[in-house]
């Protein structure tokens, strides 16, 4: 299952299985309020029957940005409601902070060639709604990590959402939850799914997983 900012289309198959992505978009404040109380609980219950019937096949959920996001608060509700998790979850430079408060993100936005921090705050403004954007649907770094599936995330020190994935590695992991963290030198947001030699060789550590 596979979970991303925007839907996007691919020659490479996982396994040659289906892949089925859930699209993930800045949209106007009058609808933003609707798709963001109702995608966590909506996405979490598709989750949901997809585990209920893989029985007791391995199941890696994927998602990258703020996808990611969405796969992080999609199985904290299944916990929070007495569902299984999957065996897996891989966050793809999660956007897991939506207040870009940190003071070394300044300095890291300088290197950032994708984002700047003005357009993150904007965009989790309108992502957040009549939400905090401290809530953990909308910031997902805040909500509780215990029982959470093992972890893989991906990040690189040319995003300036970097640090966010660092912390939120030393919060699951201080929660009991396995965490490996892949921080990648120079590397952008999202550069797992871009076609270069760094996105090739993540790509295929990811098929690996979830072979």
């Amino acid at each position: 299952m596979i979970f991303g900012d925007e839907a996007r289309s691919s020659s490479e198959t996982l396994n040659g299985g289906p892949q089925i992505s859930t699209a993930m978009r800045v949209v106007s404040s009058t609808r933003v309020l609707t798709i963001l109380s109702g995608s966590v609980p909506a996405t979490a219950e598709l989750l949901r029957m997809l585990l209920e019937d893989a029985g007791q096949a391995k199941v890696t959920v994927v998602g990258n940005s703020a996808g990611a996001g969405l796969a992080l608060a999609a199985c904290r509700w299944l916990r929070d409601h007495g569902h299984r998790q999957p065996s897996r979850l891989v966050l793809i430079s999660p956007a897991a902070d939506a207040s870009v408060s940190r003071p070394e993100q300044v300095e890291i936005a300088s290197r950032d060639p994708m984002q700047d921090i003005p357009g993150i705050l904007e965009a989790g403004r309108l992502y957040a709604g009549d939400l905090d954007v401290g809530h953990p649907f909308v910031s997902p770094l805040n909500g509780a990590f215990r029982s959470l599936a093992p972890m893989t995330i991906f990040s690189g020190t040319r995003d300036l959402l970097y640090p966010d994935s660092v912390d939120l590695a030393a919060r699951a992991r201080g929660a009991g939850v396995p965490v490996e963290l892949h921080l990648w030198r120079e590397q952008p947001h999202d550069y797992a799914l871009m076609p270069t030699p760094e996105g090739r060789r993540v790509r295929a550590l990811i098929f690996g997983t979830v072979a």
